[in-house]
This record gives structure tokens, C-alpha cells and sequence, in this order.
């Protein structure tokens, strides 16, 4: 999956038109209602307001003809720099055109446009009028937490634990704040993008899916799902999944904790030189309570030990291998505020007042 979402400005709307794209289901149509024009200063008061639809021209007079600098490229999309109104920069996401790369548009599209939260990547418009789907979000100016984690220098442990109780929050309100609920499937660390003050923005939509559980794709032979179809990504990638065949809430909750081992000890989730799995690397020596041995050691003494020993426990009761031993997201929420001091974002505090 493509890793740099979301890299885009929170921009002033232009004008746009009215737009219709191919559906993406059987040939069938699957076209999204034109949305009212909404002025500049009307969407600023509304704090953005919902996504607007774009017309092609304005994608392309954005990023100069698609001639601007590529900040970031994928298997399903690339995306470009843009100038966008009011003289801010942002990004273009441009999905490739292909009958089974419009599904993971579409799926994305539908998805985004029926979520508000402060720790998910906001939606400011888009575009669906030609095949290659266009999506433009938010500006995540930090990156992404991979690069943050494993692209030098360390995170400080308070933003650590911040990150991770923002997207449990993020990953809590698609669980249990949305009736159908909305799993993820694919969360992991180049999906969380950073904005200014390094609070976290859940991103990349692609394999997410409406409703309790998911098919993750055609079986194979033996019953067993096809590996190309599987959701989520080498590494966070739930074994029951892999089994079965069908993602739940609980493939999400597997994923957030190999994120949370990452945070914890600063490795990626898959080596690179070995290739061994994070979980199968530390798990033994987190269950024999050994956590300083794992902890990243850029951290040096600047960090909770007793908030590392209650990161490191939640984490493996997430990435257990039996679903039903894994707490839920709002589970996961109420440990992490009960047994960390992770101080929210500006927008959480906001909601809690």
C-alpha cells in the first residue's frame, strides 16, 4: 500500500464542478452526488466543512499539470506537490487507473467522506471525474511515524505514548463510534501521519472496510484466503487472518499492537536484515517481563518505567494469537489513560469540554 497519504494542506476551497467516474462494482454505476459549492471564508468558519468535490482542472492547475514535484509514490497512487488557494502547499494523491485500483479508490472515497475525528486524516475534496480517482487531504507536515521511528533520531517516550492513545482513539471511534462500524485493515506505522505538533492522523483508507467483519479476499487452494487479496501489511498482519480468511475488529486491535511494539522498542515490524517478525523477536522476553532489555535505546533513561511496563503488557494482550484474548480498542483506550500520562492533542481536549 501507498505509505504518504494525507500530505496535503488545509486549503481554502476553489470552485469546483460537477463530476461523474465509471463504478467500480461489475461495471455498474457508482457515482457520488455533486456537493454544494462552498465558499472560501464559509469553509474556513465551518473548520473545513465536508470534502467538495474538484474538477479535473482545478487537480491539474494545482499541480501545474502534474508536472510538480512527486513527494511520494505507490502500487496504487502517486503523489504530487501542490499550490493550492490562499498560498498554501499541499498534495495531490492520484490513484492509477485500472479496474481493481478504482475499487481501492472508491473503497477509500466512500469511507473517508462519513468520518470526523481529530487523529484521522481529514478529507478536503476530491475528485472522481476520470478514472485515475484523486483525493486530497490534510497537511501532515512531520511525515509519517515510520519515518519519525526508523529514519533517524529518536521520539521522546511522552510523544510516544501520545501517538499511540491518539490512535487508539482514532481506532476506537471506527469501532465503536460508527453504526456500521469501519475496520482499518492496514494500520501500521507509515499510516500515521504526524502534523505540526506531532499529534497523530490515522490515514490510508484502502482496505477498509464497513461493517463487524470482512472477507479478506478470495480462497485459494485448501479453503486458505488468496495471499495477494489479504489485508494490512507484512508484519502487522493478523495470523488468524491469515488462517481464515476474514478480518474483524480484532485484526485491527493485532495490528495497533505491533505499532505499539514498535514505539516501544524503536524496531520496524518486519528486520530488514533477518526478516524475523517484531512480534516473534521480543514477545518471549516481554512475557518473561524483561522490558528494559527491549526498550528503544535512544531513549536512554528518559522514559516511565512503569508506563513501559504497562505499554509492553497491553501490547502483547493485543497480538495475542486467539482474537478473544485481545481486549477491544475501547479497552485499549482505557488502559492508556488510566495507566500512562499521555496529554492529548489540542482538538482532543477541545472535544472533551
Amino acid at each position: 500500500m501507498f505509505s504518504g497519504c494525507g500530505l496535503f494542506g488545509r486549503a481554502r476551497r476553489g470552485r469546483g464542478g460537477d463530476l461523474r467516474k465509471r463504478g467500480e462494482m461489475g461495471g455498474a454505476s457508482s457515482r457520488v452526488a455533486p456537493a454544494e459549492p462552498v465558499g472560501a471564508e464559509e469553509a474556513e468558519e465551518q473548520g473545513g466543512g465536508a470534502a467538495r468535490q474538484l474538477a479535473w482542472a482545478e487537480v491539474e492547475a494545482a499541480t501545474s499539470g502534474f508536472s510538480s514535484r512527486v513527494v511520494g509514490r505507490g502500487g496504487f497512487s502517486t503523489v504530487y506537490l501542490a499550490s493550492l488557494p490562499a498560498s498554501r502547499l499541499g498534495a495531490v494523491k492520484v490513484h492509477c487507473s485500472s479496474e481493481r485500483l478504482h475499487r481501492a479508490f472508491r473503497r477509500e472515497l466512500d469511507v473517508l467522506l462519513s468520518l470526523r475525528h481529530p487523529h484521522i486524516v481529514r478529507l478536503l475534496g476530491y475528485c472522481d471525474e476520470r478514472d485515475e480517482g484523486v483525493l486530497v487531504f490534510e497537511y501532515a507536515p512531520n511525515g509519517d511515524l515510520h519515518e519519525r521511528l526508523h529514519g533517524g533520531g529518536a521520539l521522546p517516550w511522552a510523544r510516544r505514548v501520545a501517538v499511540a492513545s491518539q490512535v487508539a482513539a482514532a481506532l476506537e471511534y471506527l469501532h465503536e463510534g460508527r453504526d456500521p462500524a469501519v475496520l482499518h485493515g492496514d494500520i501500521k506505522a507509515s499510516n500515521v501521519l504526524l502534523d505540526a505538533n506531532l499529534d497523530a492522523k490515522l490515514c490510508d483508507f484502502g482496505f477498509a472496510h464497513v461493517g463487524v467483519s470482512a472477507t479478506a479476499g478470495g480462497a485459494g487452494a485448501g479453503g486458505r484466503p488468496s495471499a495477494r487479496a489479504v489485508m494490512g501489511s507484512p508484519g502487522y498482519v493478523d495470523p488468524h487472518l491469515l488462517r481464515s480468511g476474514v478480518a474483524t475488529k480484532k485484526s485491527d486491535v493485532y495490528s495497533f499492537g505491533v505499532l505499539l511494539l514498535e514505539l516501544l522498542t524503536g524496531k520496524e515490524a518486519v528486520c530488514r536484515e533477518t526478516g524475523h517478525r517484531l512480534t516473534a523477536a521480543v514477545g518471549p522476553m516481554l512475557r518473561d517481563g524483561e522490558v528494559s532489555d527491549v526498550l528503544d535505546q535512544r531513549l536512554g533513561a528518559e522514559y516511565d518505567a512503569a508506563e513501559a511496563t504497562a505499554v509492553a503488557e497491553l501490547a502483547m494482550q493485543c497480538v495475542s494469537d486467539d482474537p478473544a484474548l485481545r481486549p477491544s480498542m475501547a479497552d485499549v483506550v482505557r488502559v492508556l489513560k488510566e495507566k500512562t500520562s499521555a496529554v492529548g492533542s489540542k482538538s482532543d481536549r477541545k472535544m472533551m469540554s
